[in-house]
């Protein structure tokens, strides 16, 4: 037994030293010395190379949209474009919300608010004055109703002379006026830098309609000088509605922030903000074919990687996937046909030599938690179904994973 294991070894290593006649263009040079070391790592392919299947010189064309790879680590890959979920925002919001008023640090914003508790809660939360009608001092204790500015207002409409306008301030809430440059400069034909108070003053005049001069509460805009409100800060204000004027409409998207509007008929109505979660998408079973796979890398040493699919319906392969990965590291591969499909199988080879094939035609219900081989299935999407769901493994009793099984010469994947 021992002397046939250890013919098997050979054979093994000779096999793959075959396959390292095969030119690696992709600086694959240190794989030979790699594989003089593997008789504690045999990778078992899944059997023999389909010969329906033909690689030729265009086959190692990598189609630009395929270049993706993608780091578990540190980096995230392309994915489809986000969709907020605002109808999220207004669902998660409490019904009333109390805080507490502090000092603002100078040039944050009009207040700053301690929130103790509910998903509002932080300490020294940046508030601008929503309404110039009422009072609120520093210190002060005041429960509020919430509303997130996305949502009908019509109920608190006696707040503000413009409810319809929160969208040209969830843009400017976005902007980062704040230490920018304006267009309007002093004497020596230096341009001046916007602070909160005219930031403060633009929300003002969209929701309000009015200037801080109007209701003489220009005196709180200008921190530290208190009280030199000027006509170029008016312009400055100015500038800034202007621009906000133009993006009726706006939309937070994912990852932005969005206005939170605390309302009271007996105090200063305020303004905070919140981040805009994406829209979860609910995932679905494989459906026509797979478009995307990103695939976790389940083996103990980095090894050079090319995956391959048949290109539209033809013999020919074309790679979709080539690059050195390492232990651990994930990676995504995406469907070279013109519909953006991977077809019936992606063809992996490791270290130039023929490895295993994963079934992406859908007739297997592929999804995370799918393994082929030293290869995971982490997330992925099809064609007709989007977001593939999780796999459900069948409950086979044959050995699965080759590395812990005694006799691996009868360790093989099963066919599914």
């Amino acid at each position: 037994m021992r002397n046939f294991t250890k013919l098997f070894l050979l054979a093994v290593l000779f096999v793959f030293a075959s396959c390292q006649n095969e030119t690696l263009t992709e600086g694959a040079s240190s794989i030979v010395e790699e594989e003089l070391a593997m008789e504690d790592e045999i990778l078992v392919s899944d059997g023999e190379e389909d010969e329906t299947f033909v690689l030729n010189d265009e086959s190692e064309i990598m189609p630009t949209r395929a270049l993706k790879f993608t780091l578990s680590s540190n980096s995230t890959s392309e994915g489809p474009r986000c969709t907020p979920d605002i109808e999220a925002v207004e669902l998660n919001l409490p019904d009333t919300v109390t805080v507490e008023t502090l000092d603002p640090e100078c040039n944050t914003g009009y207040f700053q608010l301690n929130i103790s508790e509910g998903d509002l809660a932080g300490e020294k939360i940046t508030a601008w004055c929503s309404d110039m009608e009422t009072d609120l001092d520093i210190n002060e204790t005041v429960t509020y109703d919430v509303y997130s500015s996305s949502e009908d207002l019509s109920g608190i409409n006696d707040l503000f002379a413009n409810a319809d306008k929160f969208d040209e301030v969830n843009w400017l809430l976005n902007q980062s006026f704040k230490g920018q440059e304006s267009g309007i400069t002093n004497a020596e034909g230096e341009n001046y830098v916007y602070t909160f108070g005219h930031i403060q003053s633009a929300i003002w005049k969209l929701i309000d309609g009015k200037s801080c001069s109007e209701e003489n509460l220009c005196f709180y805009l200008t921190c530290p000088t208190y009280g030199e409100w000027s006509s170029d800060d008016e312009l400055m204000s100015d500038e800034i509605v202007a621009a906000a004027e133009a993006q009726d409409g706006f939309i937070p998207g994912c990852g932005q922030q969005i206005a939170v509007i605390l309302a009271s008929s007996t105090k200063q109505s305020l303004i905070i903000t919140t981040e805009v979660p994406e829209k979860e998408v609910p995932c679905s079973d494989c459906e026509g074919k797979v478009t995307k796979l990103e695939l976790e890398f389940d083996w103990k040493r980095d090894k050079y990687i090319k995956i391959y699919q048949r290109k539209e319906n033809t013999c020919y392969g074309v790679k979709i996937f080539s690059k050195k990965v390492k232990s651990g590291e994930t990676f995504t591969i995406e469907g070279a046909n013109h519909d953006g499909t991977i077809g019936k199988y992606a063809y992996i080879y490791i270290n130039g030599c023929y490895y295993t094939k994963i079934k992406t035609n859908c007739d297997t219900k592929i999804g995370p938690g799918y393994t082929k081989g030293v290869f995971n299935v982490i997330s992925g999407e099809s064609s007709h179904g989007g977001e593939l769901c999780e796999y459900v493994k069948p409950d086979y009793k044959k050995c699965y994973r080759h590395w812990g099984c005694k006799y691996y010469s009868k360790c093989r994947y099963t066919r599914h």
